[in-house]
């Protein structure tokens, strides 16, 4: 039988609409969203790697600024806390708390003396000046690092005075002068707030609030003490910074109001327990 030509055309268009039908749903459309998938994905890690990029700049500038950071506290810490021994005006925490509170004693009115010197720059006449109180001879020698030192309520020993009111007299500029001083007070971070000022402008009256931060240097501090008893010191210190040993031969407040060695050459409280009685600062120091 003779097929039309009509026929060999349709069977002809069908087996062409079948191998493209075929080669669409097999090969076509699955390679298209694959490739899609793929590009989906590439634009994703670009766009990761450029936050990334973005989190690694920021990083570097977190460093930076944590070591510029560093770098001002190191300066600060250079010019701006006390020194780590007494003898040179300061405190050494890393002694045992008998010792520690004899020379808290000693630091206290080496403070006042820089206070009274920083009071009187600029030319200014005092007419009211500040205390810095002292911890009581006779409190608990365990609680001096908690009460006079602020440690360990701070992650570090440190001092926090608050003066109260100081009156000076002099000119405008005088006045101004001692006022601003208190930015540039060697060893301490010091601070003079509320101004006021009264009389005329050849005799001014000033008078202001006066507030003292001591950061405390140091590596290690003594552990507690027994009280109440005599006891010879030989142990080794450990604390916040470190456990450097302290052998004995530390000083001691004795009976007499001096010092006493303990027999293992730590210090020793004197046989009745007590320690001397010292009297607070006085401004005019």
């Amino acid at each position: 039988m003779k097929l039309s030509a009509w026929v060999i055309y349709i069977i002809g268009l069908a087996v062409a609409i079948i191998a493209l039908s075929f080669g669409y749903f097999h090969q076509y459309a699955p390679n298209t969203a694959e490739a899609k998938l793929y590009n989906d994905r590439a634009a994703e890690l670009e766009e990761q790697a450029a936050l990334q990029k973005k989190a690694e700049k920021r990083v570097k500038e977190a460093v930076a600024l944590v070591n510029e950071s560093s770098l001002k506290w190191e300066k600060v810490v250079g010019a701006k806390t006390p020194a780590t021994s007494v003898n040179a005006g300061g405190i050494d925490l890393a002694v045992n708390p008998w010792q520690l509170s004899v020379d808290t004693q000693k630091f206290a009115r080496n403070v006042q003396r820089a206070v009274n010197k920083q009071i009187h720059t600029g030319g200014v006449k005092v007419l009211e000046g500040t205390t810095v109180s002292v911890p009581d001879v006779n409190a608990p020698v365990n609680g001096l690092l908690a009460s006079f030192y602020n440690y360990p309520a701070f992650p570090y020993p440190i001092l926090i005075l608050d003066l109260g009111q100081v009156t000076v007299e002099g000119t405008y500029a005088q006045i101004l002068a001692n006022v601003r001083s208190y930015s540039a007070m060697p060893r301490y971070l010091a601070m003079a707030d509320g101004l006021s000022l009264t009389g005329t402008d050849d005799k001014l009256t000033g008078t202001y609030r006066v507030q003292v931060v001591g950061f405390i240097r140091g590596s290690s501090i003594y552990p507690s003490v027994p009280e109440g008893t005599a006891a010879a010191v030989t142990g080794g210190a450990g604390g916040f910074g470190g456990g450097a040993g302290r052998p004995g031969g530390s000083a001691a407040a004795g009976p007499g109001g001096g010092t006493a060695a303990g027999s293992g050459g730590g210090a020793a409280a004197g046989s009745g327990g007590g320690r001397p009685q010292r009297g607070g600062l006085s401004g005019g120091n």
